[in-house]
């Protein structure tokens, strides 16, 4: 036997829009319905069906009319409607029982589709039902207007029952976050059922802000631990944790060595990964070898770890699986009670002795406000209303992991994760942010300095970089990536963190296991130079030797080469003459250049990523090459737009082509110097050229073996 509904109809407004409800309800395939139509009389039930009763009553108190619809209901489940909406087709309530009985559910939100100007609208997909539960509810209230409205929702009688006097007295909104706590398995339906009509100005109430809002207990267990007069243990050596995948492993060496140069107390720098390839690993084992202050502790995921982990949703959002690493360090570091945990993408500047020992007076966390995010723009506010100025930065966290363990928080957050995380565009920093709400200690922005408030309109949040303790390169903008189009006041941080990697280099003589590799900028015009000389200081090869030759006679060329050695000291400058032959100066650098290797670029255009070097030396070495072409992307100055041709990113050996196969072959990528690296030797050994062409020619000859590496290496830019 089919279960019945009770419809429950508010019955006012316009006649039309009544007799369009009331003929949706009587089209639906599931007859085993009865429709209780409560009227005021300014609008007829023009309709005879044993189904129908109508009871003429004021609508001035909705809460009486729920107490009313409650007492004269005969069946085991209740809809209510209003007269402006309707169900969507005529298998609406079909969709409904259908559902309730899958999920076995005594409550069921519906997805609702809004109607204007006789079409139907859907805000949200219809791809995904969800359970509703203790970690998502109140997400699902601020996303769902069905929180907010008492119509389209299939409600068990009897949980309306429990209720008691509630039942006439709460607001809707309020009304369904109690039903949800108390259904047994309350669900958000994703089939769009019940039409919201939003004609005549008629709109969704704006979701209300609880005073109470919290996402989980820590805010309340916060006030038992400061109760007990709790306080924690700080121990005398930093502990700190990093979070590594195979790409950050690869940039956080000037981090670690940024650490260990500013704190002489020293500690432990626990590294978290999952993968890492064995070269990886062998340099980070390297670095830690040589520092005197700190360990480092490599702490490799388990496999039960990424099972958890894995199972957490990235979709939406931007971040990898590493961002989450974090969340486990409670259980990964059960012998460590207080840890500070930093992004990758920082940089330590100062001593952080005072940010370690900060009393975080019974908080799990200790934190800095994003300010990037709270001024900017503006998702803080929507993700904690009224409380989004106290929207948290997580890339620096000084975690009381003692506590994080006391109450099994770990378990809950994570589980938390699981349950809300397609509602988070900030990853876990967002369920950071929800479910510690009220349960961190604010601390210093000199703490975590992210490097975009330099040029901040706030001057109030502006600091000196000797104030600051950490800095945190937030966003695109990172110092291994091309600055030159950065904000200005960003700049001094970014040239601090290439001097730390360029101590860095010294120290562990770096240059000496990579070969030097010589770069003749070739200057022509001066317009650009600044934009060619930071593609190649921002290069991870550690063995260059940088050659301006200026053949522009422009005053400006000077001024920008003395702006780059002010900052990152030794570069080589000469002036020649705008009538000079290009490839006989180059030809003539063959005997004083000092580098094994050798590239020639254009001061027009730029190298287009901060591995080609390397990478190209690399392959070079390993197949033991004379010679190695890379591809370009064309720069159209005229409307800004970058041309490029399909890449693989694979090398292919190119020396069986014909030297007129490959000018002719390669969309002339042979047909100028830039993006070629070849033995410096092969200038001295092949035929003088008198055209740059004929000198490429003349390379190709030269070289034994050659191979092309079929990927955007450098920026051609096309006036």
């Amino acid at each position: 036997m089919e279960a019945k509904i009770s419809l429950v109809l508010l019955a006012n407004g316009s006649q039309a829009a009544l007799d369009r409800c009331l003929d949706s309800c009587f089209r639906q395939s599931y007859s085993e319905f009865e429709l209780l139509v409560f009227t005021d009389e300014t609008v007829q039930v023009a309709r005879e069906d044993e189904r129908l009763r109508v009871y003429e009553t004021s609508l001035a108190d909705p809460g009486a009319l729920r107490v009313a619809a409650l007492r004269r209901a005969t069946t085991d489940y209740l809809m209510f409607l209003e007269a402006a909406d309707f169900l969507v087709g005529t298998d609406a309530l079909a969709i409904f029982m259908t559902r309730l009985a899958e999920q076995q559910s005594d409550l069921a939100m519906t997805n609702l589709v809004f109607y204007k100007d006789a079409e139907l609208i859907y805000p949200h997909s219809q791809a995904k039902t969800r359970a509703l539960t203790v970690n998502n509810y109140l997400l699902c209230a601020r996303l769902y207007g069905s929180f907010r409205r008492l119509g389209g929702n299939l409600i068990a009688k009897d949980l309306l029952s429990r209720l008691g006097e509630q039942l006439g007295t709460l607001a809707t909104q309020d009304l369904y976050l109690k039903l949800c706590l108390l259904a047994k398995r309350p669900v958000y339906l994703s089939d769009a059922c019940y039409a919201y009509s939003i004609e005549n100005g008629r709109q969704l109430p704006a979701f209300s802000w609880q005073a109470d809002y919290h996402l989980g207990p820590a805010a309340d267990l916060v006030k038992q631990i400061q109760a007990s007069y709790y306080q924690a243990s700080v121990p005398k050596k930093l502990a700190l944790a990093v979070c590594l995948d195979e790409y950050s492993a690869g940039k956080v060496d000037v981090l670690l060595y940024s650490l260990e140069r500013n704190n002489p107390g020293g500690g432990v720098i626990c590294l978290i990964y999952e993968e890492l390839t064995p070269q990886t690993k062998a340099w980070l084992v390297r670095l830690g070898q040589g520092f005197v202050n700190f360990k480092l502790e490599f702490i490799k995921l388990s496999l039960l770890d990424r099972h958890l982990l894995n199972k957490i949703s990235l979709a939406g959002n931007h971040l990898p699986v590493s961002a989450y690493y974090r969340i486990l360090l409670p259980n990964l570091l059960p012998e460590v009670d207080r840890v500070l945990y930093l992004d990758y993408d920082t940089l330590v500047v100062n001593d952080l002795t005072s940010l370690w020992q900060s009393d975080l007076e019974g908080h799990f966390l200790g934190c800095i406000r994003d300010l990037g995010v709270t001024i900017k723009n503006g998702w803080s506010n929507d993700l904690l209303g009224k409380y989004g100025e106290n929207y948290f930065n997580s890339g620096v966290l000084l975690m009381d992991l003692a506590l994080l363990r006391k109450y099994s928080l770990t378990s809950y957050f994570y589980q938390f994760i699981l349950e809300a995380t397609d509602f988070f565009v900030l990853g876990d920093q967002d369920a950071y942010n929800l479910y510690f709400k009220d349960a961190v200690k604010y601390l210093g922005v000199e703490n975590n300095y992210v490097c975009k408030l330099f040029s901040s309109d706030l001057a109030s949040e502006h600091r000196k970089l000797q104030e600051i303790n950490v800095l945190h390169f937030l966003g695109a903008e990172k110092p291994w990536c091309d600055a030159s189009n950065y904000p200005k006041e960003m700049l001094p941080a970014v040239t601090s963190y290439r001097n730390y990697r360029q101590e860095l280099r010294a120290k562990y003589d770096l240059k000496a296991e990579q070969p030097a590799l010589t770069v003749l900028v070739l200057v022509n015009a001066a317009l650009e130079l600044d934009r060619c000389l930071e593609s190649i200081y921002y290069q991870d090869y550690p063995n260059l030797e940088l050659v301006v030759v200026d053949m522009s006679e422009a005053a400006t060329v000077l001024a920008s080469l003395q702006k780059y050695q002010a900052i990152y000291g030794d570069i080589k400058y000469y002036q020649a003459s705008s009538t000079t032959n290009a490839a006989e100066l180059i030809q003539s650098w063959a005997n004083q250049a000092k580098g094994e290797l050798m590239t020639v670029i254009s001061s027009k255009d730029a190298f287009n990523k901060n591995e080609p070097f390397r990478q190209m030396v690399t392959y070079l070495q390993q197949e033991q090459l004379d010679l190695i072409g890379s591809m370009h992307m064309r720069y159209l100055t005229e409307d800004g737009s970058f041309r490029g041709f399909p890449v693989s990113g694979e090398f292919e050996d190119t020396g069986s082509h014909s030297i007129a196969d490959l000018v002719a072959s390669y969309a002339g990528e042979y047909q100028q110097l830039s993006g070629l690296i070849f033995k410096r030797e092969l200038l001295a050994t092949s035929e003088p050229a008198t055209s740059e062409l004929e000198l490429v020619k003349n390379l190709l000859a030269a070289s034994q073996k050659r191979a092309t590496w079929k990927e955007y290496a450098w920026i051609l830019t096309v006036k």
